[in-house]
């Protein structure tokens, strides 16, 4: 089957069919995008799903409240655990647009945004565009909308780090497929051959936190992955490695302000604080 004409696959691109643009793809479930580059900034969004977006020191998890601004030569990688609707914002590095002493700085680090309701329509609505879109008219005046949103955007802090050391890379790598882990610091030490002492000054040095909170906030971005599903809490909680939900949902409640249930409420209903 052929591809609507606002569709253009992510790596076979060459280049823009216009400046501003807003591609979109499905990605299906544990589908992986491998490290690449762009030669044009990107504001990568997922309509509905959760991506785990890959830096070189860091691990972004973005749910459909959020999106990450990726500068264009940043190297990234991109994968989803359980599928995802892509509709990603490119825009051209050389675009007069982005002028504003905000987005400018914006335009050269990766950043967090919080997606408003306005922005989630105005990007379906412009992924409906056709690849070579008007440049006069209502497409155009919709992508000038689009991109004054863009620079009212609440930025949050939305990554992990994650080690570059071989040894300390794995071990994050093995919790991260395996949630349900509750083996001790100890233990995990001697999975990786090193002192428990050596273990946590390593990775201290290399995240700027110990694993225990590292693994506590790797537990809280797995929840809001799970979150994006239709799995039962209890089933959620079992998967974090929680004996119970009573204890996750303390946890989760603790960190956001708001229950489990109450988060998967607001993903449905598209409002969120």
């Amino acid at each position: 089957m052929n591809a609507p004409d606002n569709e253009l696959n992510l790596l076979t691109m060459q280049q823009l069919p216009r400046e501003v643009f807003v591609r979109q793809e499905e990605m299906p479930a544990r589908h992986f995008f491998p490290a690449h580059t762009h030669e044009w900034h990107q504001l990568l969004y997922a309509i509905s799903g959760v991506l785990v977006v890959t830096l070189e020191g860091e691990r972004y998890f973005i749910p459909p409240e959020q999106a990450i601004w990726l500068p264009a030569g940043c190297q990234h990688s991109v994968y989803t655990e359980f599928g995802a609707d892509l509709k990603s914002l490119y825009v051209d590095r050389n675009y007069r647009g982005l002028d504003t002493p905000d987005s400018v700085e914006r335009s050269q680090k990766s950043t967090v945004l919080h997606i408003t309701p306005l922005m989630r329509e105005l990007i379906k609505e412009a992924a409906g565009f056709a690849v070579e879109y008007s440049l006069e008219g209502y497409e155009n005046d919709l992508i000038q909308l689009l991109l004054q949103t863009l620079s009212r955007l609440r930025r949050e802090e939305g990554y992990l780090p994650w080690p570059t050391e071989k040894d300390l890379f794995q071990l994050c790598n093995r919790l991260y497929e395996q949630p349900d882990d509750t083996s001790s610091t100890a233990v995990l030490a001697q999975s990786v051959s090193m002192s428990q002492r050596t273990l946590d000054r390593k990775f201290r040095k290399e995240t700027g936190m110990s694993l225990k909170h590292w693994r506590l906030q790797l537990k809280m971005l797995k929840a809001i992955e799970l979150l994006n599903t239709g799995q039962s809490i209890t089933s959620i909680a079992l998967d974090l490695g929680y004996s119970s939900p009573s204890p996750f949902i303390y946890m989760f409640r603790e960190r956001t302000g708001i229950s489990p249930v109450q988060y998967r409420k607001q993903q449905e209903t598209g409002v969120s604080s």
